[in-house]
């Protein structure tokens, strides 16, 4: 997982000089990565999100040419969508009138068709539809679980946020398992689709801290504090603890 600054060329700009009709419905891509037991690894998007002019064809990673495990020479970078649609060597596009089937759009990377994305553990959705959008998901990056830390000494923590395209509004962080919370510092905003850091600071007593963040985006959207379950596990943004012990 990472967060980088692309440059390319818009996918819309490509479609428009192809002079698409009317009867087109989805966008394939074809990259150049072969799946053992499916053949090429192709992906779709619907006509309307191929055109929104911020999908792209990226030649370009935080300022140098792409490196090949990135995806070399060229890639398709779908802000804010997981990344089973960024095909890496892109080699073909089509345009086509009808919704794509393909392996990788179905059965692959299928979620339960509902509002939560989820059903109950152990039982089978009864309709899927394709993965799309990430939610929203925080994590503390500057202490793992495990670490031991100095109690009465002053901490900083640290960490990202981030979400499908809204933007993160507020980070509140606890330091006794979720009973109390209090915002952290949010850092710059780069971009509604980039990583957004927060630091926050507490001076930890001796004995177990049970360590916790949770993130909100500006349409509201926050994470669960118990795990929406499905069977392929995708999209888990349960609130998580790191749990480190004062001596």
């Amino acid at each position: 997982m990472g967060n980088a600054r692309w440059v390319g060329v818009p996918l819309q700009e490509l479609l428009k000089r192809a002079e698409i009709m009317d009867s087109a419905k989805q966008v394939t891509f074809n990259g150049s990565d072969k799946a053992i037991f499916s053949g090429d690894f192709v992906k779709s998007l619907d006509i309307n999100h191929a055109l929104d002019g911020e999908v792209m064809i990226a030649y370009q990673m935080n300022g140098a040419e792409l490196p090949m495990l990135n995806g070399f020479p060229v890639r398709l970078i779908v802000p804010g969508f997981y990344g089973t649609y960024w095909v890496k060597h892109l080699s073909g596009i089509n345009v086509v009138d009808q919704t794509y089937e393909g392996f990788w759009m179905k059965p692959a990377y299928r979620i339960p068709d509902n509002d939560c994305a989820c059903v109950e553990p152990g039982t089978t959705p009864t309709a899927t539809r394709p993965i799309g959008r990430f939610n929203v998901r925080s994590f503390i990056t500057s202490i793992q679980s495990g670490a031991t830390v100095q109690a009465g000494q002053p901490i900083r923590v640290r960490g990202i946020a981030f979400d499908g395209g809204a933007g993160i509004r507020q980070v509140a962080y606890s330091t006794d398992g979720g009973q109390s919370w209090l915002d952290a510092k949010l850092g710059a905003e780069l971009g509604r689709h980039s990583f957004r850091e927060f630091t926050f600071g507490f001076t930890p007593k001796r004995g177990a801290v049970d360590l916790q963040v949770r993130a909100w985006n500006r349409t509201g959207e926050g994470q669960p504090q118990t795990a929406h379950w499905q069977p392929a596990g995708y999209m888990r943004n349960v609130i998580e603890s790191v749990s480190i012990t004062a001596i």
